[in-house]
């Protein structure tokens, strides 16, 4: 019995991350294994923190979007959750993108005041995907192949690396990752 809810609970985790939506954007060329991408505008809500690891900056964003806000909006998970090593390293900033549905006037403002609600531009991005459960040494692996590609094509960068994460924690197979870096 117990090896049937569990097979339940893995079915429905992977049906409902089928029904998560995808941040949207247009491909515009391939390089080798690198895909170049234009990025439409889009509304993040984000935290920095510093010297903090992730689990702490997902559940401050998570408790906004399960109604930790002024009005106990639910907002729908989507993917994938952006991680950001900022320059200085001693601080990170994960964000989360806002359903398209939504316009920035439309979200209600976040309880915690740590918790930011922006509006990109349109920007270009090299990106490289990679798949099972993401560490330090696979990011630095894929980073290093993506800056490689680029540093070939005379591609030239803006900013750090971002890391990508598409699953949630509990989903064990066919895990997508990316690197992500702005391109001039």
């Amino acid at each position: 019995m117990k090896k049937f809810f569990f097979t339940v609970f893995i079915l429905t985790s992977f049906d409902l991350m089928s029904q998560v939506e995808n941040q949207n954007f247009k491909t515009l060329n391939v390089i080798d294994n690198i895909e170049i991408r234009e990025y439409p505008p889009a509304i993040y809500a984000s935290v920095t923190i510093k010297n903090s690891n992730s689990n702490n900056m997902f559940g401050i964003l998570a408790g906004y979007i399960f109604g930790g806000n002024e009005n106990n909006q639910k907002i729908a998970m989507t993917a994938p959750v952006h991680m950001h090593q900022n320059n200085n390293e001693k601080s990170s900033t994960m964000r989360f993108v806002m359903p398209s549905e939504y316009k920035i006037d439309e979200l209600s403002k976040p309880n915690d005041e740590r918790i930011e609600i922006k509006k990109s531009v349109t920007k270009k991005y090299a990106a490289i995907s990679y798949t099972g459960y993401n560490n330090s040494e696979k990011f630095k692996k894929y980073k290093s192949e993506l800056q490689n590609v680029l540093d070939k094509k005379n591609i030239k960068t803006i900013g750090n690396p971002i890391y990508l994460g598409y699953d949630p924690p509990y989903k064990f197979w066919n895990r997508k990752n990316e690197v992500l870096i702005e391109i001039n």
